[in-house]
């Protein structure tokens, strides 16, 4: 097998992972919050900074004026640190589930019934749905990203990208950038994962930037509330 067969299958792995984890906390595993300043203090921090850099200001789980509905997970032997917002806005009624790692888009059936639609149509409407979540101001310079496509000029992110119709099935992952290994993204719209899980479309973003180099241990991110300095 090639390298980049290995890389994809690593990356679907990974992502199958993550999947897993966050299905694995049933619905009362989540603790609400009545303010987000209850939320673990490193936790807060990197959900505002992430929560700004991918979503548009419309739908951020993190503008007041949508009131969103927050909560955490804390980690157990088989689930990591984790948020979650629940948001209705434009049209979409969203659950946002942060770790440590990545942000998982859901999209629920009650606005989007993505595999009521045919083929083409399923494309189409998980494009539309991008364009509305996604931050376009943003500029990266990953190695490997064609500099067309990584201008802030460029729109919102691509995915699926332009001129494929993937068959759009429960237990579908393709990416808008396949040809990026995330360990090395230096911003994280240069590459983010769609897919059907449980009937509902998805996206998973990567919470990478040049500064970070590859993944942190996503069973510590709540670290500061367990030994009371957050």
């Amino acid at each position: 097998m090639s390298t980049r067969g290995h890389l994809g299958q690593d990356i679907e792995a990974r992502v199958a992972a993550w999947l897993s984890a966050v299905a694995r906390v049933p619905p009362d595993g989540f603790t609400p919050v009545e303010r987000f300043d209850d939320v673990p203090a490193q936790a807060r921090a990197d959900s505002f900074y992430w929560c700004d850099s991918i979503f548009r200001s419309e739908l951020n789980p993190h503008n007041e004026a949508l009131g969103a509905r927050h909560a955490f997970h804390a980690a157990t032997d088989d689930t990591p640190d984790l948020l979650r917002h629940e948001l209705a806005a434009g049209g979409l009624e969203l659950t946002i589930t942060e770790g440590r790692n990545f942000v998982l888009v859901q999209v629920e059936r009650s606005c989007l019934d993505i595999l009521s639609l045919c083929g083409p149509d399923r494309t189409a409407a998980a494009r539309r749905v991008a364009e509305a979540l996604f931050n376009t101001g943003v500029e990266s310079n990953t190695v490997g990203v064609p500099a067309a496509a990584s201008s802030p000029a460029a729109g919102p992110v691509l995915c699926p990208v332009p001129g494929e119709v993937p068959d759009l099935e429960e237990g579908t992952v393709f990416s808008s950038n396949p040809a990026v290994d995330p360990d090395l993204l230096a911003c994280w719209k240069d590459r983010t994962e769609c897919g059907v899980q449980g009937g509902r479309l998805y996206f998973l973003c990567y919470k990478k930037s040049s500064q970070r180099a590859g993944f942190a241990n996503a069973w510590q991110w709540f670290d500061d509330r367990r030994t009371g300095v957050g």
